[in-house]
């Protein structure tokens, strides 16, 4: 089972660092522009996590067929035929032999099982109740590729706007140097005030290439989160983001757990399994009683050596016998006896005449065996108890996921408020510092510092944005919503 840990939040944080999956396909509407939830629902079908927990689930309900096919009866069919020389036993007539012969045995035999203490009975609801906790473990799986493609999305759209926060202070570096470099022209500022400008303008180009190579690895990681082919002309839809406090916080951390523990997969596949483990625990002890099964079975034998009696004649048998004591005088006579008369014995002939058939009951009742039966009903009953913990550490770290989550939007909201105020004061700073720098008030190395200043806000407001509005989105997948813009 996929377990929600209490890391689960930082790596899916407002970071670069992309989480690498592989899907296989290329976008659905065919424009090469990708809207969020054309990746999720394409991720959910073509992930290799999602097919890999496909597999698992198909062979959890092969079990649980097979387990119900268990109850059929058994038919098994047997035969041989050999090449006999030398001393053999006839398995017709079960005399020892002592020539060449073929001979040849078939049988068949069924058997169903009339009762087993029903363990029959539990495995087959053990077997469907794992079948529907790997069921959850695929609706678990898809929402775990869900975060992980919001992240890079929401990655590529805080890349797309810091590039355009770069260039506006680039271009206002620019036309501040213009202008400086007229006054130095006109002998009203010093030379240093126009290579301080210079110097600025040189770290605003590498603040633009560094947001460019930022967005264009998010782009890449995303385009690997797709398992596509890195190229130009893959690009997302941009959607219309509000600004976050729009999205006011209006549930706390207990009401998101009591509606994440009743909807969350991860969370219903560990309940599954805990009644999976009863039922393991119950088919174990179906071992201690007896079973009983009905069997029947067929069989037939041939002989190469055996004969089939046609008919019989009268045939003349000459008798001796002595008419003395000492053996020197005999005397002959004959007497008339009918005797057999022999024809081939063919294969099917042989093989329908010896048919032999047998029915009835087998009961085994164990009594003692080595205490395999105790041993598995203890192994079944650890199993039970180690299943009973994993749904406790399970509902354990999500609230404690649930919790850092609500901190953390909590504290995203903060930063965010705070963030907007900084940018609206150190933008009426960097103007005021662009009017007295044009008056020569000021030099252009505190200019420099004051723009500086400007646009650390607004980086810093852009990356509280977008961590607010994914602190919400998390808030919002545990409380089971979809998670678009």
């Amino acid at each position: 089972m996929k377990k929600t840990s209490k890391t689960l939040l930082l790596a899916l944080g407002i970071s670069l660092a992309g989480t690498t999956g592989a899907w296989a396909q290329q976008d659905p509407s065919g424009d090469g522009v990708w809207t969020l939830q054309e990746a999720v629902e394409y991720a959910k079908v073509n992930n290799l996590q999602v097919k890999q927990t496909n597999l698992n689930r198909k062979i959890n309900e092969i079990d649980y067929k097979q387990s119900q096919l268990d109850r059929l009866p058994i038919l098994n069919a047997n035969g041989s035929y050999f090449f006999n020389t030398g001393s053999f036993q006839d398995p017709v007539t079960f005399s020892v032999q002592t020539q060449e012969a073929q001979t040849a045995n078939f049988s068949a035999s069924a058997s169903v099982p009339l009762f087993q203490g029903f363990r029959q009975t539990n495995l087959i609801k053990q077997n469907k109740l794992e079948l529907e906790a790997s069921q959850q473990d695929v609706l678990s799986t898809q929402n775990d590729i869900t975060i992980q493609l919001v992240t890079s999305y929401l990655n590529i759209l805080f890349s797309d706007e810091l590039i355009k926060t770069s260039e506006l202070q680039r271009d206002a570096t620019r036309q501040q140097l213009d202008r400086t470099r007229i006054l130095f022209d006109a002998g009203s500022v010093a030379e240093n005030s126009v290579l301080d400008l210079e110097s600025q303008l040189a770290t605003d180009e590498l603040n633009v290439i560094n947001a460019t190579n930022q967005r264009d690895i998010s782009r890449l990681n995303l385009m690997q989160l797709l398992n596509i082919k890195a190229n130009e002309e893959f690009s997302i839809q941009i959607p219309e983001l509000p600004e976050p406090d729009q999205y006011p916080l209006v549930v706390d951390g207990s009401q998101v757990y009591d509606i994440a523990v009743q909807t969350l997969p991860a969370i219903k596949a560990v309940d599954l399994r805990v009644q999976s483990a009863q039922k393991g625990v119950d088919a174990a002890r179906g071992n201690y009683f007896p079973r009983i099964s009905l069997g029947a079975g067929i069989n037939t034998r041939y002989s190469s050596t055996s004969n089939f009696i046609v008919g019989r004649e009268d045939r003349f048998i000459e008798q001796v016998f002595y008419t003395n004591p000492q053996g020197t005088e005999q005397q002959s006579f004959y007497l008339l006896q009918p005797a057999p008369i022999y024809d081939d014995y063919s294969f099917l002939d042989q093989a329908k005449d010896n048919v032999g058939k047998n029915y009835g009951f087998t009961l085994s009742v164990p009594i003692f065996n080595g205490f395999q039966v105790r041993n598995s009903v203890q192994r079944a009953i650890i199993s039970q108890e180690n299943a009973n913990l994993n749904a406790d550490i399970a509902r354990n770290n999500l609230r404690q996921t649930i919790e850092q989550a609500y901190v953390d939007a909590v504290a995203a909201k903060r930063k965010y408020n705070a963030s907007r105020e900084q940018v609206r004061a150190a933008e009426r700073n960097v103007r005021n510092a662009e009017l007295r720098l044009n008056s020569g008030i000021i030099n252009s190395v505190e200019y420099v510092i004051v723009a500086n200043t400007f646009r650390s806000a607004q980086s810093e407001l852009l990356q509280a944005k977008y961590d607010y509005i994914f602190k919400l989105k998390v808030l919002d997948f545990y409380q089971g919503k979809d998670i678009s813009f």
